[in-house]
């Protein structure tokens, strides 16, 4: 791990950032993607796991266009991997995090795994971490920037009752590991978030048949200050935590009623609102839905999404009391949404099966970019706001596990090699309605100067780029015409109402 490394001393490029919308799929295999980051030279990194186990990486550029795609190397130590996490740490690095299989003697095990990679997807440097017990699977839950120099790496078992904290630096180095174990029951740590000087993990403890969500409070070297866990009928399970002005907001998957709600605690373990939105989305399996489904906009709001492979939720929340600002729908299962000052970008996956009007075995996935949430609107349907409702809290009572010094994560490095050429999708027109011709007469095509829409008088429609962009937008005229002479000479995406038509200008 002896690489010449400089992250520091970069001036970030700068981007003016556009409106598109980027579909990909593999067209040998089924892709699962999970998150992505844009890194500072404009390109969007994407990680998720294509059939038969093996951790991808796609490489987009600035326009979305999938430029590059790789996947982990199997070989004689490994046969499968899964990659769930993709953290940015400054403009010119990014940690992945997942598992992956490595034969130990006899068996084989997923063993943690942490990979650095630069702006244009090359691996920097790879560690592996276990649990307690080596011999037991486990996986990379969280990666969290620590600060300028470091980051946190969070492994916890798979079915085990066993966790692993570890400061890792920028070079692959680590500084210290803490064991998190409980001798009666097990308990499973799925997120991090800092505060101050403060390390705070949130996951899920089984005991009796019943599960209760966990809160740990750690200082910033790993040591327990403060363990909390709430009990509920609904059976809490604590996947993300994020921190905002004046607290802790939780992201909660329970194990009974199939209740997806936010909790927000304050920094004493107190809870002060608690929401639970019936939106009736959620209508994929587990392993289909995101796993991290909060992210922080600034302190005092975030993006909240909740779904399934028929659709997707998506509320911007006042943190204060956890109530929405905007919402959205989608018809694909949201992953990921980043907010930054001028740039809204998202993730998704699905619907499960459907290019266009075709049926394919293919799993896909888009990258939506738009400069405001009314540049996504484009993309998506504006729903009625529904307000969430208030339960009754949980319980809270005190939670102590066992802290020891854990395993520290080991230098192992495979290669990422080429995967065969993906197919790029320009414009998800799903997004848009469809592509219902039959249900628009209109003509000529390829037009001129202007193209006629029957039955359309006054109706408002837009004009789209084979890319997505909004090129041009107004109402059909009284003799139900679009004039299309200042166009230049193309295909364009025309929508009225709900349908979509393809039509092309010839001057």
């Amino acid at each position: 791990m002896k690489y010449l490394l400089i992250f520091l001393g970069f001036l970030p490029f700068a981007f003016k950032s556009q409106s598109f919308v980027n579909r990909t799929f593999s067209q040998l295999y089924d892709i699962q993607a999970k998150s992505v980051v844009q890194m500072g030279n404009g390109s969007y990194l994407v990680v998720g796991t294509q059939s038969f186990s093996n951790g991808f990486l796609s490489v987009h550029d600035v326009n979305g266009q999938c430029i590059q795609t790789q996947f982990l190397s199997q070989g004689a130590l490994s046969s499968f991997s899964e990659f769930t996490q993709l953290t940015k740490i400054n403009d010119t690095l990014a940690l992945i995090g997942g598992k992956i299989s490595i034969a130990v003697g006899p068996a084989e095990i997923w063993q943690g795994i942490t990979i650095a990679i630069n702006q244009t997807g090359q691996i920097l440097w790879s560690v592996i971490s276990s649990i307690t017990d080596p011999g037991v699977d486990a996986t990379v839950r969280d990666i969290e920037r620590l600060n300028d120099s470091t980051m946190l790496v969070l492994t916890s078992g798979i079915g085990t009752a066993s966790n692993a904290l570890s400061e890792v630096d920028f070079y692959g180095n680590v500084h210290w590991t803490k064991a998190y174990d409980l001798n009666a029951d097990g308990f499973q740590l799925n997120d991090l978030c800092t505060r101050d000087s403060s390390i705070y993990a949130c996951g899920q403890q089984f005991a009796l048949g019943t599960f209760s969500g966990v809160i740990l409070k750690l200082d910033s070297v790993g040591n327990l200050i403060e363990g909390n866990k709430y009990d509920h009928g609904y059976q809490p399970d604590f996947i993300q935590v994020i921190a905002q002005h004046d607290g802790l907001v939780l992201a909660n998957r329970s194990h009974a009623m199939n209740s997806m709600d936010l909790i927000k605690v304050n920094y004493n373990g107190n809870i002060t609102e608690q929401k639970t939105f019936q939106n009736g989305m959620g209508m994929g399996m587990i392993e289909e839905q995101a796993s991290k489904p909060l992210c922080v906009i600034d302190s005092v709001t975030c993006w909240y999404w909740q779904g399934g492979d028929f659709g997707s939720y998506a509320n911007k929340i006042s943190t204060p009391n956890l109530l929405p600002i905007q919402s959205l729908m989608h018809m694909g299962n949201i992953q990921r949404i980043i907010e930054q000052d001028t740039l809204l970008y998202m993730l998704s996956s699905g619907p499960l099966y459907g290019i266009k009007q075709q049926v394919i075995m293919q799993k896909h996935y888009a990258i939506s970019a738009v400069d405001s949430i009314d540049q996504l609107y484009t993309y998506c349907t504006y729903p009625n706001n529904e307000i969430p409702l208030n339960e009754i809290a949980p319980t809270r009572t005190s939670f102590t596990p066992m802290v020891s010094a854990g395993n520290s994560p080991s230098p192992w490095y495979y290669p990422f090699v080429a995967n065969q050429p993906w197919t790029n999708e320009p414009f998800c027109v799903e997004m848009l309605g469809g592509l219902n011709e039959e249900n628009l007469k209109f003509g000529p095509n390829p037009c001129d100067e202007k193209v006629h829409i029957n039955g359309n008088i006054n109706q408002p429609y837009r004009i789209f780029s084979m890319d997505g962009k909004l090129i041009q937008q107004g109402k059909i005229d009284i003799s139900g015409n679009i004039e299309t002479y200042n166009l230049p000479s193309g295909n364009y995406l025309v929508k009225v109402s709900t349908n979509t038509i393809k039509v092309a200008i010839k001057h």
